[in-house]
């Protein structure tokens, strides 16, 4: 059976080097299997690294690896839970390399999201088909700050040797860029600018549009190795089923195509209830109209107040078209022994003293009175997981722990 060796992956560029070669011999087989793991560091825990490591069990004899065929052992992200080691092969995660990069093409990827994470370790696939080894930004995995000077200074670096740059971003990077001149001028200077892992608030797009910066929102997950549903359309060879959703409603999103991965390690019945004959089963909730999906929320997200389903990712893009208003996250939180309500909390310093009202009146309007938040409190920063995913469990302390936030009156 063919080994899975641990590969630990320090912050910034010495963790992009790190996984270069032995990614390269598990894709062609010259080698064991690699399980990218964040080593521990001013972001990342040694408990995270321990739930990681219990995910995955690389180094053990004890738990041969389900398939030959596994290239690499990824990691999720955990944000609603316990991490899953997942058995990605070379075949899949290489099988969108073409619909992505382009025919010939060999575009010079930057590495700006953690390599342990699926949103990183694609950049690296990506990257090795077109021929060219990312550049990895100096903040990379939380070495340093993120700041636009560094995201400048790689894409200066990126453009001495193609013309052609491409990057890999998350909401609260493009954020940050789109509020200095020099990141909006980086920004610029990409060909393509991918936004994943979690909603693309309308104001942020909106914001990069009228800086002349085109955003591509990504969809996938690490089952899915990576994104393969581009600004709401699958990429060729990827296909999108509805699970038990009327005519014109939302049900559960299914993918299916050559990037499915084979399942989790050490999980055959979790394996058998996600990834199943109609594709992999996401969690979460969409419709397609004229093959383009759009998504409302995950299922797990849908609670009931006053005997009414309310999807908690229907409110926050409900709010996040309000002017100002750049992300907000809806939580539900225990009212009572069996009741809970509906909490926000939305990312700012300067909030007007119409906020709340205005909240109130966008989310009764658009989805009913059971959806209109509770409370609502302004907070200067989210909470993020290692992998730059929303850190929902952190979130729901600073809602529920006394003293956390100021609720508007």
């Amino acid at each position: 059976m063919r080994p899975l060796r641990r590969t630990p992956v320090p912050p910034g560029p010495a963790g992009l080097a790190a996984l270069i070669g032995p990614v390269m011999a598990a894709l062609d087989g010259s080698g064991p299997a690699v399980a990218p793991v964040p080593v521990t560091s001013a972001i990342v825990s040694d408990d995270y690294v321990a739930s990681i490591l219990r995910a995955v069990r690389p180094d053990d004899p004890s738990v041969p690896l389900e398939s030959d065929e596994v290239a690499v052992v990824l990691a999720t992200s955990g944000s609603t839970g316990a991490p899953r080691g997942v058995l990605l092969t070379a075949a899949g995660l290489q099988s969108l390399n073409e619909s992505v990069n382009g025919p010939g093409a060999s575009p010079q990827w930057i590495a700006a999201l953690p390599m342990s994470s699926m949103g990183g370790f694609n950049v690296l696939i990506r990257a090795l088909d077109a021929g060219r080894e990312p550049i990895a930004l100096d903040s990379l995995g939380g070495a340093e700050p993120v700041t636009p000077i560094d995201f400048q200074r790689t894409v200066h670096r990126a453009a001495a040797s193609s013309s052609d740059i491409r990057v890999s971003l998350v909401a609260a990077q493009v954020r940050r860029l789109l509020a200095d001149s020099d990141g909006v001028d980086a920004l610029l200077g990409c060909s393509q600018v991918l936004v994943g892992a979690g909603p693309l608030p309308a104001a942020l797009l909106e914001t990069a549009t009228a800086h002349g910066i085109r955003l591509t929102r990504t969809y996938g997950a690490t089952e899915t190795s990576g994104g393969c549903v581009f600004d709401g359309e699958p990429l060729p060879g990827v296909s999108i089923t509805i699970d038990e959703g009327a005519e014109g409603s939302a049900g559960e999103v299914l993918l299916s195509g050559p990037m499915l991965a084979l399942g989790y390690r050490m999980d055959p019945a979790s394996t058998a209830a996600r990834f199943t004959p109609l594709g992999y089963r996401t969690g979460d909730l969409g419709t397609v109209d004229d093959d383009r999906l759009t998504l409302q929320g995950r299922i797990d997200d849908v609670v009931v107040v006053n005997g009414v389903n309310v999807a908690l990712g229907a409110i926050e893009r409900v709010v996040e078209t309000l002017p100002g208003i750049e992300s907000c996250a809806a939580l539900a939180v225990p009212l009572g022994e069996a009741e809970v309500e509906i909490v926000l909390l939305v990312l700012g310093s300067d909030p007007t003293p119409s906020l709340r009202d205005d909240i109130s009146a966008a989310v009764q309007a658009a989805l009913g009175r059971p959806a209109v938040p509770r409370r609502v409190a302004v907070v200067p920063e989210f909470p993020y997981l290692p992998n730059r995913k929303l850190d929902r469990a952190a979130l729901r302390a600073l809602a529920t722990e006394p003293g956390h936030v100021a609720w508007l009156p």
